[in-house]
């Protein structure tokens, strides 16, 4: 890890609270089993309608580590549990009934998890709070946010390093979902530091864009009534490339919402997607310490394949 790296790493650990001598068990990838160099990698596969593929075995993989094959030693779909991280933007622009939805539908997401499942809460705007860390307890979740007091700017990337920096359990799946106005303007840290240290962990990053308009309520008689504005800036933000980028380095997606969605199907959608994956563990053998790209191909017509693209070892 280069110096510039090492100290946002450590700025960021303390900003979570957490002991900088923690820090570099975060780099070590998870693995099944024993192995020398072993990577584990998270691997979407659909068909044309956007269908999940089932029933895929090691040998329907291709997987090339800096471009030398390897060889898939095993494989997971839907067994080994997740942890959630979700960050919440409670700056000023994220106010009143949308505050609700956020509240509705992550405790949707908490009930959608399995039993072996957690979910950790951090709420931010020009400051980051990790709330409520890992836990099954839908009424702590749900407490933290209905006390949540919107205003302030909004230290997005700040945000994503604490949810990122954490020390992850070997054996657990990581999925950060952060909800925002797609906006910065507190963060002491910047895109590309931010890049750099998410391709050091195994989390998916998914971004949650609310759209621009007016949060629209339908009343039990079918009447509607607007009850709020998003004050968002309209789309093209400056950061929606990074946006991009940084979701596909890691495997995670990009999603964008209205602002009257269904928060609820969102965030469902969103973990239903990740349970989905296969989990693909190999021994990188042939290739040097450093950065690893990677490209991973599935033998069979017409699936699309999603993958983060590279690690660090």
């Amino acid at each position: 890890m280069n110096s510039r790296v090492t100290a946002f790493v450590l700025l960021s650990a303390a900003v979570a609270g957490l002991p900088a001598s923690r820090i570099g068990a975060q780099e070590q990838l998870p693995t099944f089993r024993s192995m020398a160099n072993g990577v584990a990698v998270d691997v979407t596969v659909r068909d044309s309608k956007r269908k999940s593929v089932v029933g895929l075995k090691p040998a329907d993989f291709e997987v090339y580590d800096n471009g030398v094959r390897q060889e898939v030693a095993e494989i997971s779909y839907g067994k080994l549990p997740i942890d959630v991280t979700v960050a919440l933007d409670v700056s000023f622009s994220v106010t009143g009934v949308m505050l609700e939805r956020l509240r509705s539908g992550v405790v949707t997401l908490m009930r959608d998890l399995a039993r072996e499942d957690r979910l950790r809460l951090i709420l931010f705007n020009s400051r980051v709070a990790r709330v409520v860390d890992f836990t099954t307890d839908e009424n702590k979740v749900e407490a933290a946010i209905k006390a949540a007091a919107a205003g302030g700017g909004t230290a997005l990337f700040d945000s994503i390093s604490v949810a990122l920096v954490t020390p992850a359990p070997r054996e657990r799946r990581q999925l950060v979902v952060v909800f925002t106005d797609g906006n910065d303007s507190t963060s002491t840290t910047q895109p590309t530091t931010l890049t750099n240290v998410a391709l050091r962990t195994r989390a998916a990053v998914t971004m949650v864009l609310p759209g621009t308009g007016p949060v629209v309520v339908t009343g039990s008689g079918g009447s509607q009534q607007v009850i709020t504005n998003m004050k968002v800036s309209l789309v093209p933000q400056p950061y929606d490339g990074f946006f991009q980028s940084l979701a596909k380095a890691t495997g995670g997606s990009v999603v964008r919402t209205d602002a009257s969605s269904n928060l609820n199907a969102v965030f469902r959608q969103i973990l239903e997607e990740f349970r989905s994956a296969y989990v693909l563990l190999y021994d990188a053998k042939g290739v040097e310490s450093g950065y690893h790209e990677l490209e991973v191909k599935v033998k069979r017509d017409g699936v699309i394949v999603s993958a983060r693209r590279g690690y660090w070892n």
